[in-house]
């Protein structure tokens, strides 16, 4: 079998910024505390490692390291919080790459099942809510399996997919998903009910019978909910009100 490899850059201003040796090289003077340390501890030189730190300043937007010099305990190095956010894009990025390889590497002997095996999963979905976190619990049945999802520290739902789907999809336990769930599917409720998640109505659209109704729940995340417009109005909220979007276990898609 063809195995598949590659190596990963992220480049900035069409040079090159951040590769496998300069993340290692961060995360070497994050553990060392010093340039010099980091250096040693790669076996390259202090020049070389002073030339490719150097480097990413110049095509970084801030600062990746804070020097402190003197002192009782001596000089140092302390990586930024923007420099940390580096190694853990990067590495996320280089963790997708690696498992998109592994997963097509058995129809590299084939051009046709290649072919449809990536537009499978290049696939566009209508779902406009796309939820995306990691399994915590699996509870087995005869038939389904109910998954619980935690989407942060703070906020879980429950999914239930067929037995057939967990085995086809590779569901275990802390594997990343997405948990799909169509507007049509999502009711907006004034009370905390099974499956709900709170957030603040920002936006609402009318029709002449149904109603649009945009839930944002933090920062990054805004649901939307397309419901009975007299069903709606029953539940005396506007715009800027907390409220809950609220959905059935069995009326979620997980794609992975």
């Amino acid at each position: 079998m063809i195995r598949l490899d590659s190596s990963l850059w992220l480049d900035k201003d069409n040079k090159g910024f951040l590769g496998k040796g300069r993340i290692e090289l961060l995360k070497k003077i994050d553990e060392h505390g010093s340039l010099s340390g980091a250096a040693k501890a790669m076996k390259m030189s202090y020049k070389a490692a002073w030339d490719s730190l150097n480097e990413m300043k110049e095509l970084s937007d801030e600062k990746l390291i804070v020097s402190k010099s003197g002192g009782k305990s001596g000089g140092g190095s302390k990586l930024t919080a923007k420099a940390l956010q580096y190694i853990k894009i990067y590495e996320l990025l280089f963790k997708t790459q690696h498992e998109f390889l592994k997963s097509i590497e058995s129809y590299t002997q084939d051009v046709e099942e290649l072919q449809l095996f990536l537009q499978k999963n290049s696939l566009r979905t209508s779902a406009r809510n796309q939820l995306f976190g990691s399994i915590t619990k699996i509870k087995k049945g005869k038939i389904n399996s109910m998954l619980t999802i935690s989407l942060n520290n703070d906020l879980h739902i429950d999914a239930s997919i067929t037995n057939e789907s967990i085995k086809e999809l590779g569901i275990k336990k802390d594997k990343e998903v997405y948990a799909l769930i169509k507007a049509s599917w999502l009711n907006i409720t004034t009370k905390k009910e099974y499956n709900s998640i709170k957030g603040t109505i920002k936006k609402v659209q009318k029709g002449q019978d149904i109603i649009e109704v945009f839930l944002q729940i933090n920062e990054k995340l805004t649901l939307t909910a397309v419901m009975d417009l007299k069903k709606f109005e029953s539940l005396h909220v506007e715009k800027n009100q907390s409220a809950y979007a609220t959905f059935r276990p069995s009326d979620t898609i997980i794609g992975i």
